[in-house]
Protein backbone atom coordinates (compact mmCIF):
# COMPACT_ATOMS: atom_id res chain seq x y z
CA UNK A 1 0.00 0.00 0.00
CA UNK A 2 2.82 2.47 0.59
CA UNK A 3 4.35 2.15 -2.76
CA UNK A 4 1.08 3.40 -4.76
CA UNK A 5 1.79 6.74 -2.30
CA UNK A 6 5.01 6.95 -3.01
CA UNK A 7 4.58 6.62 -6.45
CA UNK A 8 1.68 9.03 -6.01
CA UNK A 9 4.16 11.91 -4.60
CA UNK A 10 7.06 11.38 -7.53
CA UNK A 11 4.13 11.79 -9.84
CA UNK A 12 2.64 14.75 -7.94
CA UNK A 13 5.95 16.56 -7.24
CA UNK A 14 6.85 15.95 -11.37
CA UNK A 15 3.91 17.51 -12.49
CA UNK A 16 4.44 20.46 -10.40
CA UNK A 17 7.69 21.20 -11.84
CA UNK A 18 9.80 19.89 -8.58
CA UNK A 19 11.52 17.60 -9.83
CA UNK A 20 13.01 14.72 -7.10
CA UNK A 21 16.50 14.57 -6.73
CA UNK A 22 19.43 13.03 -5.29
CA UNK A 23 20.97 15.07 -2.69
CA UNK A 24 23.84 16.07 -4.96
CA UNK A 25 21.12 16.85 -7.87
CA UNK A 26 19.90 20.65 -9.17
CA UNK A 27 16.78 21.50 -7.63
CA UNK A 28 14.07 23.65 -8.75
CA UNK A 29 14.83 26.57 -10.62
CA UNK A 30 13.63 30.42 -11.02
CA UNK A 31 11.89 30.02 -7.12
CA UNK A 32 13.45 31.08 -3.93
CA UNK A 33 13.88 28.69 -0.83
CA UNK A 34 11.19 30.03 0.83
CA UNK A 35 8.67 30.03 -2.33
CA UNK A 36 9.71 26.27 -2.63
CA UNK A 37 8.50 25.21 0.71
CA UNK A 38 5.71 27.50 0.47
CA UNK A 39 4.70 25.51 -2.93
CA UNK A 40 4.90 21.81 -1.35
CA UNK A 41 3.04 23.14 1.51
CA UNK A 42 0.11 24.37 -0.31
CA UNK A 43 0.12 21.07 -2.08
CA UNK A 44 -0.29 19.38 1.21
CA UNK A 45 3.59 18.06 2.09
CA UNK A 46 4.86 18.53 5.51
CA UNK A 47 8.72 19.79 4.42
CA UNK A 48 11.25 18.83 6.82
CA UNK A 49 13.90 21.12 6.17
CA UNK A 50 17.45 20.56 6.04
CA UNK A 51 20.15 23.13 6.11
CA UNK A 52 24.11 23.50 5.60
CA UNK A 53 25.29 26.77 6.45
CA UNK A 54 24.21 29.71 8.15
CA UNK A 55 22.05 32.55 7.77
CA UNK A 56 18.71 33.01 6.99
CA UNK A 57 16.40 30.96 5.03
CA UNK A 58 16.22 34.29 2.70
CA UNK A 59 20.30 33.50 2.01
CA UNK A 60 19.33 29.85 0.77
CA UNK A 61 19.01 27.96 -2.11
CA UNK A 62 17.31 24.82 -2.52
CA UNK A 63 19.72 21.90 -3.49
CA UNK A 64 17.42 19.55 -3.55
CA UNK A 65 13.94 18.17 -3.08
CA UNK A 66 13.46 14.67 -1.89
CA UNK A 67 10.24 12.40 -1.19
CA UNK A 68 9.57 11.25 2.00
CA UNK A 69 7.36 8.90 3.53
CA UNK A 70 3.67 8.39 3.95
CA UNK A 71 1.97 8.89 7.82
CA UNK A 72 -0.83 7.14 7.91
CA UNK A 73 -3.39 6.18 10.65
CA UNK A 74 -5.06 3.01 11.13
CA UNK A 75 -9.16 3.89 11.12
CA UNK A 76 -11.57 1.40 11.78
CA UNK A 77 -13.60 -0.60 8.76
CA UNK A 78 -16.79 -2.29 8.52
CA UNK A 79 -16.75 -5.84 10.02
CA UNK A 80 -13.95 -5.60 12.40
CA UNK A 81 -11.36 -4.53 9.59
CA UNK A 82 -8.75 -2.10 9.62
CA UNK A 83 -8.02 0.73 6.95
CA UNK A 84 -4.32 2.57 6.94
CA UNK A 85 -5.35 5.88 5.90
CA UNK A 86 -2.21 8.50 4.64
CA UNK A 87 -2.51 11.51 7.02
CA UNK A 88 0.16 13.09 5.31
CA UNK A 89 3.20 12.76 3.30
CA UNK A 90 6.58 14.32 4.15
CA UNK A 91 9.42 15.41 1.06
CA UNK A 92 12.65 17.05 2.57
CA UNK A 93 14.27 20.18 0.94
CA UNK A 94 17.83 20.47 1.49
CA UNK A 95 19.09 24.08 1.90
CA UNK A 96 22.61 25.65 1.17
CA UNK A 97 22.95 29.06 3.06
CA UNK A 98 25.66 31.41 2.60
Amino acid sequence: MIKPVVATVAVSLAATGIALAAPASAAPSGQTARQTIQQLESEGYKVIQTKVGSGSIDNCTVSAVRPGRPITDLTAAPRGNTVEVVRYTTVYVDLACG
